[in-house]
This record gives structure tokens, C-alpha cells and sequence, in this order.
């Protein structure tokens, strides 16, 4: 029986605790990691630079760290004279690092240190515990790796595919009995194995392939199986069961509600893989010359959402900030997943950490992806993202949908509309109503408005966004319709600003004010989030004095294009304009009451 708690918090807890016991047994804790004046992270470095010397692209994938930060560890040994990095010979754009004659000298020294600290662990125990020790180790170290392995869709004609479907010919051609000529099997090429049409799954640790998996989607519901590898450095932790779990996922929300595959007599492992995973053998079912078994296994319903997520293909998200990040946790959160990039690489951490893809630039997003959502802060923001140099958008947007969830001017929203679609792409006007909480919640409203297909297909893509989703016409209807709304919501916060500044100036108690607006009439859920932050004098931002600023002087510049009065949003305007002149322009829009303070002084 397993000593660990099956409950998930107390199983961080123990978790939590194995790494305190850990790091300061090992020394972690010090400054100056087997006293030699350098931290555990540089020492570890300087090993993994080793005699034979590395790529500093390769250290990094290996390692998984900041580019900067590699610079300024790679900096810090240099200035001790450990290591020197260059251009490689082979390519001056690739550097290298390698060790000098005192870094190998210190690497020796480490070597016998690190050897004197593993004795002093393993002196004091019994013979028992020792072996119990290093069992435990063992184990834990493959775990370790384990779920170090990240699982992500690609394009099957990405390399990281092509390698490891090569990879798996090569396997296939030392265990079959006759060997394997790829030409003789049956086919299934890149276009079987990419939405719609299938799904291709690649396994990769530290940036190496370790292991993929394909499936063709066919019309009467059945999901084929194809290309299951995972790499010898890689058996035994568990990859290969965790491949077909995923693949199945991915059939299963394609509309799947069987999948089948065939399997050589001499993949013994993976036979009783599929046999322990639930898989039944049947008749044949194709006429796969190397085939000797055939298994099917039934999938669970799909979810009510799983055949209209077929729809959008695959996903793209570009724009991280306040209300990018709570949207694209949403959407990984219903099973969705992401190609994502931002300008701020930090921001990309919470995203790949639910098991978004990183891109390094628009440009991979939508290779990577059928539809992008693009939720940047104005349409300057949207047109350095899709320009190019010339002012015209990228044609990297051709044959994709781009669905702007942002607030832009509806005349900008047409010009960028007639610029995708020039490029031969599809452009949705998608913008959302709402702040942070209910971009956390799921509980925005969704404004569409572009051709009625594209409507039809991006449509479920916001529903685990959105409490409710209006279709407003044609572009730039849902736009103008989104600064319509926002006519009142400005209005609301400014209104609501200046009741507690002029409660507190006359020296009312803003607590009970709270409640008397919580229970009246007038009561909203962003009343109620909005009076709570003031009673708190909580500023943290949800929508900033500047977003609302920005978006009344959208409203304006419509109002006076369509010459509408408004007077109320002017006021407005000139009042937000005065808290980002303040330098309030971060905080919360709640803060403006700060400014409505300065101007009564």
C-alpha cells in the first residue's frame, strides 16, 4: 500500500516537503553551492558545458532556461575564467560554449566534491536504507523526467514530426521480422494527420523528440490510430500509455466514438500496452500488410461542445495582458488547445504552464493555426502584429481567420477587415464585454459580427468565454454595438467614482454607502465588484483608467463622425484623460476617484 496520500493537497504537502528535505540536504540552501564560491545553478552549468563544450541554444532547451539569464551565468563563469563562448566553426550564427583549462581543473574538483557529498549521505545509513536510498532515487528521477515530457499537437510536416516518424520507420524496420519499406505500408501522409483531417501528437523533452502519435478522423466516427513511437531514453516512464490517452482525447473531441489500430506480432510491449489500456481484438479491418492483430476500443460520448470544436481547427492566441491571459486559461481549460504568443516573454509562462505551445512570433502562431484570436490593447498594437514593413498586412494571414476580441474604432475594424481579407484571409469582429473577473469566470459577453460561415465557425470557440453571445451583423456592427454598451459603462464608473468621493468628502462612512448601493435597485455585478474595490481602496487593476479612457475617446470620435451629442462621455473623457495625465493610468478605473480628490483640493 502507497504511503503517499491520495488527496491532492496532501499530496502537494508531501511533495513540497520531499524538496525542502532535499535541497537543504544537498546544499542547496547555500550561497556558495561544495564551497566554491558559486551558486548550485552556475555549478551545474559549468557540468553541463562539460569538456567537450556546448551550443548555447542547446543549453538552454536542455536546461529550460531564460535566454537572458543563460547570458548573465554564461557571463558570470566567463569572468571567472571557467568557460569562453564564441561563434561555432560551422556557422557563425550558432555560439558555443567551451571550457577553458581552469574549467576543466574546477569540473574535476566539483566531480570529487559532489562524490564526497554523496558518501556523506549514504555513510551514515545501513546497508537496507542505502539500497532503499538509491531505489527511491532512481525512481524519483525518472518520474522526474517524466512529467518533464510535454505532449503538444503539430503539424505533421513540421521537422519535429518528420523526425520522429522517421524514427519510428527505423524501429519498425529492426524488430519486423522482413523489415519495413515504408513504401509498402498503408499510406497515411501529412493531409490525413492535420485538422481536419486528424491530429498528430509530439512528445519532447528538454527539446528533444521522444515519442508521437497520429490519428485519421473518418466520416462514420471511427478514429485510426497510426504512427505510435516512443524513444528508447524514453520507455519506461509511462510515455506510451500517456501518447494513446491523448490521442484518444483528441479523436474523442473530434467527434470520435471508436478508434481502431493495427499492430505487428513483434510489438510485444505495445500489444499488452493496448490490451492493459481497454483496446479489444477484432477481425481485420484493413489490409495492412504487416499487420498481424487488430484492436478497437469504444470512447465515451463526445461532450455536447466536442463536434463544433472541429470547427475553428486549430487555435492560435496573441496578446497576454490583462484580459488575454484569463481567456486563453479558459479555453485551454475546455480542452482547446493553443499556439500562444505575446511581446512579453514572461507573460507567456501562465499560458504554457496549462499546456499552451509557445511561439517566438506571430508569424509561427499562424502557422501553427487555423483561427487566431487576437486580444491586444488597440488597433496600432493589431497592426504592428500583421503589418509588415509596408504597411500591408503579413501574408502569413492568408487561408486563416483572425477573430479580434479587442475594442477598436469600427472605421479601423473595416480597414483592417478589407486589408486581411486583400491577403486572402478571414476576419471575425469578436469583440468581449467585460473585465478580468469575468474573463476568469467565463461570464463575458460576446459581440460577433463578419461573413455568416465564419460567424458559424469561430461561434463555440467563444463559448467557454462568454455567458452569452450576441450576433450583430456585418463588420463593423459588433463594434459599434460594443461602444454602445460602453456609453453606459463609462458612465456607470465615473458615476460611481464620484457617489463615494462625494460621500467621503462630506464625511459619510463609504462602508455603508456600499451596502445601500449593493441592495438597491441599481445593483450590478460590476456595480457590486467595482464598490467593493473602493470601500477597500483596492486600485489593482481589472479595467485600467486608460483602457476606459481609450475607449470613451473611441466613442467620441464615432459620436462626432456620426454627428451624435455626447455629452456625458466628453465629461467623462476629460475626467479619465486627467487620471492618466495623473499617473494613475495603471490602476484600477475605480482609482479615478483619486483624481475626483485632486480637483476638489
Amino acid at each position: 500500500m502507497s504511503s503517499i496520500p491520495p488527496d491532492p493537497v496532501l499530496a502537494r504537502a508531501e511533495l513540497r516537503a520531499f524538496n525542502r528535505t532535499v535541497t537543504e540536504r544537498i546544499g542547496v540552501l547555500e550561497d556558495q553551492y561544495l564551497d566554491r564560491g558559486r551558486s548550485l545553478a552556475l555549478d551545474r552549468l559549468l557540468w553541463e558545458i562539460g569538456t567537450g563544450g556546448a551550443e548555447v541554444r542547446e543549453l538552454r532547451e536542455r536546461l529550460g532556461l531564460d535566454s537572458g539569464y543563460l547570458s548573465r551565468m554564461l557571463r558570470a563563469l566567463e569572468q571567472e575564467g571557467l568557460i569562453v563562448t564564441a561563434a561555432s566553426a560551422d556557422d557563425s550564427r550558432v555560439r558555443r560554449a567551451e571550457v577553458t583549462d581552469a574549467g576543466r581543473a574546477e569540473i574535476s574538483i566539483l566531480d570529487r566534491l559532489s562524490d564526497d557529498l554523496a558518501d556523506a549521505i549514504l555513510d551514515p545509513l545501513t546497508p537496507k536504507q542505502r539500497e532503499q536510498l538509491l531505489a527511491a532515487a532512481a525512481t524519483t528521477r525518472r518520474l522526474l523526467t517524466a512529467s518533464a515530457i510535454e505532449v503538444s499537437p503539430v503539424d505533421p510536416d513540421e521537422p519535429a514530426a518528420r523526425h520522429a516518424i522517421a524514427q519510428y520507420y527505423t524501429v519498425l524496420a529492426e524488430r519486423f521480422e522482413l523489415g519495413f519499406d515504408p513504401a509498402t505500408t498503408r499510406p497515411a501522409p501529412a493531409d490525413a494527420l492535420r485538422p481536419p483531417a486528424g491530429r498528430f501528437l509530439v512528445a519532447t523533452l528538454k527539446g528533444t523528440v521522444v515519442g508521437c502519435v497520429g490519428v485519421k478522423l473518418h466520416a462514420d466516427g471511427v478514429g485510426e490510430i497510426k504512427r505510435l513511437w516512443v524513444s528508447a531514453e524514453a520507455r519506461g516512464m509511462g510515455l506510451g500509455r500517456r501518447l494513446l490517452t491523448a490521442i484518444e482525447d483528441a479523436a474523442r473531441d473530434a467527434g470520435s466514438t471508436v478508434v481502431r489500430l493495427d499492430t505487428n506480432r513483434t510489438l510485444t510491449e505495445a500489444i499488452r500496452l493496448y490490451r492493459t489500456a481497454g483496446y479489444v481484438e477484432i477481425p481485420a479491418f484493413n489490409d495492412e500488410p504487416y499487420a498481424h492483430h487488430w484492436f478497437e476500443k469504444q470512447l465515451t460520448e463526445p461532450s455536447p461542445n466536442s463536434a463544433r470544436f472541429k470547427s475553428f481547427g486549430r487555435v492560435g492566441f496573441i496578446g497576454l495582458g490583462l484580459m488575454g491571459t484569463p481567456m486563453a486559461l479558459r479555453l485551454l481549460g475546455a480542452g482547446i488547445p493553443l499556439t500562444a504568443w505575446t511581446r512579453s516573454p514572461a507573460a507567456l509562462a501562465p499560458v504554457v504552464d496549462a499546456g499552451a505551445t509557445a511561439a517566438a512570433s506571430a508569424e509561427e502562431v499562424f502557422a501553427a493555426s487555423d483561427t487566431v484570436i487576437v486580444m491586444l490593447r488597440n488597433a496600432a498594437a493589431i497592426e504592428a502584429v500583421l503589418q509588415g514593413a509596408h504597411g500591408t498586412v503579413q501574408p502569413f494571414v492568408a487561408g486563416r481567420t483572425v477573430v479580434n476580441t479587442g475594442t477598436i474604432a469600427p472605421t479601423e475594424s473595416r480597414r483592417l477587415a478589407d486589408a486581411i481579407e486583400a491577403a486572402g484571409g478571414t476576419y471575425v469582429e469578436a469583440p468581449v464585454s467585460g473585465s478580468r473577473v469575468p474573463a476568469e469566470n467565463g461570464t463575458l459577453v460576446g459581440l460577433l459580427a463578419g461573413p455568416a460561415a465564419a460567424i458559424d465557425r469561430v461561434r463555440p470557440l467563444l463559448e467557454p468565454l462568454c455567458s452569452r453571445i450576441e450576433v450583430c451583423g456585418e463588420i463593423p456592427a459588433a463594434l459599434t454595438m460594443k461602444l454602445s454598451a460602453n456609453v453606459f459603462l463609462v458612465s456607470l464608473l465615473a458615476g460611481l467614482a464620484e457617489s463615494f468621493h462625494f460621500a467621503d468628502a462630506l464625511q459619510m462612512d463609504t462602508a455603508v454607502l456600499g451596502r445601500i448601493l449593493d441592495a438597491g435597485q441599481m445593483a450590478s455585478p460590476l456595480s457590486r465588484v467595482k464598490t467593493d474595490k473602493l470601500v477597500r481602496g483596492d486600485m489593482n487593476p481589472q479595467a485600467s483608467i486608460a483602457d476606459v479612457h481609450a475607449n470613451a475617446e473611441l466613442i467620441r470620435e464615432a459620436a462626432a463622425s456620426a454627428g451624435i451629442a455626447s455629452p456625458v462621455i466628453d465629461t467623462c473623457a476629460q475626467l479619465f484623460a486627467a487620471g492618466v495625465q495623473s499617473g494613475d493610468g495603471e490602476l484600477d478605473a475605480v482609482a479615478i476617484v483619486r483624481t475626483l480628490d485632486a480637483l476638489s483640493r
